[in-house]
């Protein structure tokens, strides 16, 4: 490639619009997917709970990560944690709220509020965590590529 043509095809991959890791040619269905990425999340949920690794991995890129309780998992190592705390007699309950989401082509980030209650019995107490997500469409489906949880400050 010519030094001119390899500086152009540089120069646009910092034009803003697609994402680098951007791994669509044509956008998704833009009216479906709100719902899809909705659902993908929710899975996400029902995925974290099974020692299983499969189901967590066909909702997540390989570079998914996410912040939560001050610390950073890479990959499925969330799963690990929930499933663990799970088994320790740990009771987590969630009810994710209405979520506000953002489509950009191949590209969402989603928001909301999750209700909850957690912890060992008899002393479950309700949580209320402030949540969000990325997700990118890999041409096939919605996948998370990013997920972070704080818990709110009590009321």
């Amino acid at each position: 490639m010519k030094p001119a043509a390899l500086l152009a095809a540089f120069a646009a991959s910092f034009v803003p619009g697609a994402p680098a890791h951007a791994a669509t040619a044509e956008c998704p269905d833009s009216v479906a997917a709100p719902a899809e990425i909705e659902q993908t999340i929710h899975d996400f949920f029902d995925a974290l709970r099974i020692e299983d690794k499969a189901p967590f991995a066909q909702l997540t890129t390989s570079t998914f990560y996410a912040f939560d309780v001050g610390e950073r998992f890479p990959g499925a190592t969330l799963v690990d944690v929930v499933v663990e705390a799970l088994g320790n007699g740990v009771e987590i309950n969630w009810n994710l709220g209405p979520m506000d989401t953002t489509v950009r082509c191949d590209v969402a980030w989603s928001q909301w509020e999750n209700t909850g209650s957690a912890g060992t019995p008899p002393d479950v107490r309700p949580v209320r965590w402030l949540e969000s997500a990325v997700l990118v469409h890999d041409g096939t489906r919605w996948k998370l590529d990013f997920f972070h949880s704080q818990r709110a400050a009590a009321e």
